[in-house]
C-alpha cells in the first residue's frame, strides 16, 4: 500500500514522502497512529494544505526531543538488582524498567524509544540507545549492580579497560607512522645515491672528450715528425 508519511520514520522516509509499505503495517500501525495517510488523490490534496502545519509540529517535537536528550545525557543510570554469585540477575532489566526509571525523574521516555543492544540478565555496564525522533537520539550506559558500592567499582574497572584500549590503539598507530618515516628516509637516501651516480657519469662524460682531443693532437705531431724525416 502507498502512504504519505506525516512524520519522519527510520528506514521509511521523511515527512511528505510517498512510500510503499505492507498493508498490515499501514492498517494496524501507521494510519491508526496518525503517522501516515493513504496515498490517494484526496489525501494528497489534503496533505498539500496541511503540510506547513505538519512541518511546524514536527520541528517542535524535534526541539522537545533535543531538550530531553540533553537532560538524560548528563545522568548516570544505576540499577540495583539482586543477583546470584556468578552475577546472574533474578530477572532482567527491560526497556519498561528503564522507562519507569526516567518516569520517576519526571522524564517521559516510552519503552518503544529505548533500544537495548543486548539482553540485560547479568550485572555489568551496558550500552543502550534512546531514540526520541528519527533525527534525535543518543547512546547511554547503564550500570547494573547488586549495590551502589559494587556499581562504583564496576565503573572504575570499566574506565581502566577503556584507557587500556585507547593506549593499544595509539601504540598500534605509532609504529605505522615511524615505518612511514623509515620508508621516506630510505627513498630519500636512494635518491641521493642515484643523484651521486648521475653526477659521476656526467663528470666522466665531460672528461672523455678532452682525452680524445689530446690524443688527436698527439697523432698530428707524430705524422708531422714522420713527414720531416722523410
Amino acid at each position: 500500500m502507498e502512504v504519505i508519511l506525516l512524520e519522519s520514520l527510520n528506514k521509511l522516509g521523511k515527512i511528505g514522502d510517498v512510500v510503499n509499505v505492507k498493508d498490515g503495517f499501514a492498517r494496524n500501525f501507521l494510519i491508526p497512529q496518525k503517522k501516515a495517510l493513504r496515498a490517494n488523490k484526496q489525501n494528497k490534496d489534503y496533505f498539500s494544505k496541511i503540510k506547513d502545519e505538519v512541518l511546524e509540529k514536527n520541528n517542535k517535537i524535534i526541539e522537545n526531543a533535543k531538550s530531553v536528550i540533553k537532560k538524560i545525557s548528563e545522568k548516570e543510570i544505576v540499577f540495583i538488582r539482586n543477583a546470584s554469585d556468578n552475577g546472574q540477575l533474578y530477572g532482567s532489566v527491560s526497556p519498561k524498567d528503564i522507562s519507569s526509571y526516567f518516569e520517576k525523574q519526571k522524564i517521559d521516555i516510552r519503552p518503544s524509544n529505548i533500544n537495548l543492544h543486548n539482553v540485560i540478565k547479568k550485572i555489568g555496564i551496558y550500552d543502550i540507545n534512546i531514540k526520541l525522533h528519527a533525527d534525535v537520539s543518543c547512546n547511554l550506559k547503564i550500570n547494573v549492580a547488586t549495590s551502589l558500592e559494587n556499581a562504583k567499582s564496576q565503573k572504575v574497572e570499566a574506565n581502566k579497560v577503556e584507557d587500556k584500549d585507547e593506549k593499544k590503539i595509539t601504540s598500534k598507530e605509532t609504529p605505522k607512522s615511524s615505518s612511514k618515516k623509515t620508508e621516506e628516509n630510505q627513498l630519500n637516501s636512494a635518491k641521493e645515491v642515484k643523484n651521486d651516480e648521475e653526477k659521476k657519469e656526467l663528470s666522466k662524460k665531460e672528461k672523455s672528450p678532452k682525452k680524445s682531443t689530446t690524443l688527436k693532437s698527439d697523432n698530428k705531431e707524430e705524422i708531422k715528425s714522420a713527414d720531416k724525416q722523410k
